[in-house]
């Protein structure tokens, strides 16, 4: 394997040559590195609005409304914690990142040699004889139809077809995160992969913490990940915590590909899922992102234009929260953040922290960057987090 460690963080990089891409080839994801070395791998598989020029025409589908639209905001500062960062550029309508390279049905790639659709994402023990159709088997790692039943894929494609799409935007995915926790895992003793999701309000919970049920990560990790999401954390200093927000750990979803393919406990790599609730975020409607105290001191010293969403990166531009949407997007800014510096300090010494968490969850709202790492060193309310691991019920795999 080509790894090219760097001595500095900021200066590590992923070649061409490292991700088997023509030197000239243009990678499908963007790589930011972090500002320190740390354990911690972040993965962003579905926020990709782009469509490759060389599968034109592009869908008449809205692309937004397929993926996890700007939950990439949600870690703004996870460089300056040291943590690496992969970032889809193109829609998963073009390859759908969190699916394995083979889940496809044959009555859609008839011509390929050994398809393995899954009824469950990322289960491979939920593959079906190929006789017989999954009942999504339009979602699988190509999709027929986006979200709204809208046709994307026009009839059966070959295997040709289907093999170049994963050459191209799926095969250098997985290369550059096997080789940034590589790196890690040489470099620490072991690696850490957070594969970050949103999921619509209409789940009705709003952190979901996937682990493939405890199978993909240490059960020290897990836990460190739920107590720093977990209710205790205070959204503001003094104040109590924020009774609207729901947590659960592997239900609805587990994790989907990303974190069964990468999640190797017994090979000191390990890997979770976060999902939160769009809601939080942003209006699921007008795709609105709620303006954080942030981005309203930066709107307001550059100038931008709210209305028109120029500078904002969104579609529709950014709309100030009411106070309720207030305290429930600081409220989970503060836990992703405390979440991301709990697992970017995680030690090698039997998987043990640093008692920083609590520090995390007073910092100042709009802070990026807080110091230390770890959970919180006093007593946990166990009584007030559902911790045990719900079961899967057929249907509700990971989206």
């Amino acid at each position: 394997m080509t790894t090219r460690p760097a001595h500095s963080a900021s200066e590590e990089s992923l070649t061409a040559e490292d991700l088997g891409i023509p030197l000239d080839a243009r990678a499908p994801f963007t790589f930011s590195p972090g500002q320190t070395w740390s354990p911690l791998v972040l993965s962003l598989p579905h926020v990709g609005l782009s469509w490759p020029a060389e599968l034109r025409p592009k869908p008449q589908a809205d692309i937004a409304r397929n993926a996890d639209y700007e939950v990439q905001r949600l870690y703004r500062g996870a460089s300056a914690l040291g943590v690496a960062s992969v970032t889809a550029i193109y829609s998963r309508l073009v390859v759908d990142l969190n699916r394995a390279d083979d889940d496809i049905a044959r009555s859609l790639v008839p011509d390929h040699p050994a398809p393995r659709p899954r009824r469950v994402p990322g289960d491979p023990n939920s593959t079906h004889p190929a006789a017989h159709e999954p009942e999504r088997a339009g979602r699988g790692v190509v999709w027929t139809h986006a979200v709204g039943n809208v046709r994307v894929l026009e009839g059966p494609m070959r295997y040709a077809a289907f093999s170049e799409r994963i050459r191209r935007y799926h095969t250098p995915y997985y290369r550059a995160l096997e080789i940034l926790l590589e790196r890690r895992r040489e470099r620490f003793g072991f690696a850490i992969l957070l594969d970050a999701h949103s999921m619509p309000s209409s789940v009705g919970i709003d952190l979901v913490l996937g682990t493939q049920g405890g199978d993909a990560c240490d059960p020290a990790i897990a836990r460190v990940a739920h107590e720093a999401l977990g209710p205790d954390l205070s959204p503001v200093a003094g104040a109590p915590s924020n009774p609207t927000i729901i947590m659960r750990r592997d239900f609805p979803y587990q994790g989907g590909q990303v974190v069964r393919r990468f999640g190797r406990p017994h090979q000191d790599v390990h890997a979770l899922q976060l999902e939160v609730s769009r809601a939080l975020y942003m209006d699921e409607v007008s795709f609105q992102l709620h303006e954080d105290a942030e981005a309203r001191r930066l709107s307001t010293h550059l100038g931008t234009d709210r209305a028109s969403g120029r500078g904002s990166g969104s579609r529709a531009g950014a709309q100030t929260p009411t106070p309720r949407q207030q305290l429930s997007l600081a409220d989970l800014q503060r836990r992703v953040r405390c979440l991301v510096t709990a697992l970017a300090g995680i030690s090698r010494d039997d998987l043990t922290v640093t008692p920083t968490v609590a520090r995390c969850a007073d910092q100042p709202e709009g802070h990026p960057d807080a110091t230390g790492a770890g959970r919180d060193g006093s007593q946990s309310n166990d009584a007030s987090r559902d911790t045990s691991p719900a079961p899967l019920t057929r249907g509700q795999g990971p989206k």
